[in-house]
């Protein structure tokens, strides 16, 4: 696995844990909006709704589930990140930071560190080339 690879596995699981807590969300006001049409008292009235009402708590349960899963896998591989940058000193280490971990744009990496783009993409080429070197001494490469 190149470095750009691996370091953007948080950006990828913390896309993943946001898709699943919209999931989680929607799923909840649809119950909600559900629950408000049933009677005052929320609870469900006639035959055949309660089973709807419990499959949907099991629905929702499952969901919010998954999304803490989510959650835990995307706060697992920041810490594997940061692990692998923080020893790049320097520019380098600032633009792998805002890319990787506070997971920025371009345009905004460079307005933060004061940088041209030309520049900032040549600094974050050398960057990589430190973090695979580090990995090929770590055996992760």
């Amino acid at each position: 696995m190149r470095a750009k690879e691996f370091l953007r596995q948080y950006e990828y699981a913390d896309k993943r844990a946001k898709r699943l807590q919209a999931e989680y969300e929607r799923e909840l006001e649809l119950i909600d909006s559900v629950r408000s049409t049933l009677g005052g008292d929320g609870m469900p009235h006639g035959s055949g709704v309660s089973r709807r009402t419990e499959d949907a708590a099991i629905r929702l349960a499952d969901k919010a589930m998954r999304w803490k899963m989510a959650q835990v896998e995307a706060i697992e591989k920041r810490q594997e990140v940061f692990e692998l940058i923080h020893d790049v000193e320097g520019t380098e280490g600032e633009i792998l930071y805002e890319r990787y971990i506070n997971l920025r744009q371009w345009g905004d990496i460079c307005v933060v560190i004061h940088l041209s783009w030309r520049q900032t993409h040549r600094l974050h080429g050398k960057a990589l080339n430190l973090i695979e070197k580090k990995m090929a001494l770590n055996g992760t490469l």
